[in-house]
């Protein structure tokens, strides 16, 4: 009822505010700044929501968007998103400045192709597929694959670390070609998106202990089989 209730008010908010009030206050509209949101709506992209606010640039579209931006971190916690809360409203008092520090924020991100959230993709769930491997565990072997990528041991793409000749087995016994589940393509998105988990020099993932030492390891309890992630 909470997350309905939220939204509704958000939703009368904008209705009354950017189409029949224009350019009136917060205050003047009776909306009070210090409104406390403690709900969100599952479907909504509260970010478009809050750019589209920002594009109309009155008080009272201010007003809104920084209830748009606390539904929206409402969100991330109550969903345990992979997404980073902000504080834009606080930080910032126009909306060309938070315009600004949106897009200067989305512009750090990791620019990746169709083709490496594929192959990606595929590689982790070749190798840490099974329903009952942690979040953690696909997130190592992705970024084990990262950081070859940026090592100057390996390859530069990962195309070419994938299909190095020697390396993962997936690439010739056929594994890679299954269809990776949505969880998995997730966890790949994240890493394209934010990077690597884990030092720079963990670049091995094997069955035994490869190079200078462990990071971490995963025992499959039910394949009886050990993942190590190891430092060069």
């Amino acid at each position: 009822m909470r997350k309905l209730i939220a939204f509704s008010l958000t939703a009368v908010l904008l209705f009354t505010g950017l189409v029949g009030i224009g350019g009136m206050s917060a205050d003047a509209a009776g909306v009070s700044k210090y409104i406390d949101v403690t709900g969100y709506d599952p479907k909504v992209d509260y970010m478009a929501a809050i750019k589209r606010a920002l594009k109309d640039g009155s008080p009272y579209a201010m007003q809104v968007g920084a209830i748009y931006e606390q539904q929206r971190n409402f969100k991330i916690d109550e969903m345990g998103l992979e997404q980073t809360k902000t504080d834009y409203f606080t930080k910032y008092t126009s909306a060309k400045e938070i315009l600004a520090a949106i897009e200067a924020a989305e512009g750090k991100k990791p620019k990746y192709t169709g083709e490496d959230l594929d192959l990606l993709s595929r590689i982790i769930y070749a190798e840490a597929g099974c329903s009952w491997f942690p979040d953690w565990v696909q997130r190592l072997v992705g970024s084990v694959v990262l950081n070859r990528v940026t090592s100057a041991y390996y390859p530069n793409t990962i195309r070419e670390v994938i299909y190095q000749p020697g390396q993962y087995s997936p690439t010739w016994d056929g594994s890679i070609y299954k269809t990776p589940d949505s969880r998995t393509i997730a966890n790949a998105r994240y890493l394209l998106e934010n990077g690597s988990v884990c030092p720079a020099n963990v670049v091995g993932q094997n069955s035994v202990i490869t190079g200078s030492g462990v990071y971490r390891s995963y025992y499959d309890s039910v394949l009886g089989t050990t993942i190590y992630f190891c430092y060069l």
